[in-house]
């Protein structure tokens, strides 16, 4: 699990199952950020079982987080280790046990969308999903670095 060179990743000290495991810090909100990127965009990430243990137990905990990241103009988006399809059909450990239903499921997370404005990213499996945080925070960051370079011309 080599770092990427380039993006000084920041992982949060919570995060059980961390890409990295460099530079832990406590992130107000979300698991990975980078250094410039800190306080602004920072990314969450969830494999199917723990996406659903928040969204239907931890839900107000969950809620709580996206409102903290408002309160403070943290973008957070969320990135998901398998497809919606599986979530929605429970294709997960454990998933034949859960009771909320498949279409309750699906509604849920058009809700998410919505009213929290939340952006899920789903992807086939744990090696994609660390792939495509990769990619996104390379992309934020120069994303950023093109808003400055706007800003002072």
């Amino acid at each position: 699990m080599s770092v990427p060179r380039k993006l000084c990743i920041l992982v949060d000290t919570r995060e059980q199952l961390p890409y990295w495991n460099c530079n832990r810090t406590t992130l107000l909100v979300g698991d990975y950020t980078t250094k410039r990127l800190h306080k602004r965009f920072h990314i969450e990430r969830k494999s199917l079982q723990d996406l659903y243990g928040t969204l239907i137990q931890g839900n107000t905990r969950f809620k709580r987080e996206l409102f903290r990241a408002a309160y403070h103009q943290i973008t957070i988006c969320l990135y998901i280790e398998g497809t919606r399809e599986d979530f929605i059909n429970k294709r997960f450990p454990k998933g034949n046990e859960r009771k909320f239903s498949t279409d309750g499921l699906d509604k849920l997370i058009k809700t998410f969308e919505r009213v929290y404005y939340l952006q899920f990213h789903w992807h086939r499996n744990r090696a994609h999903s660390r792939r495509e945080v990769e990619k996104r925070l390379q992309m934020e960051e120069k994303r950023l670095s093109s808003l400055k370079t706007t800003k002072n011309t």
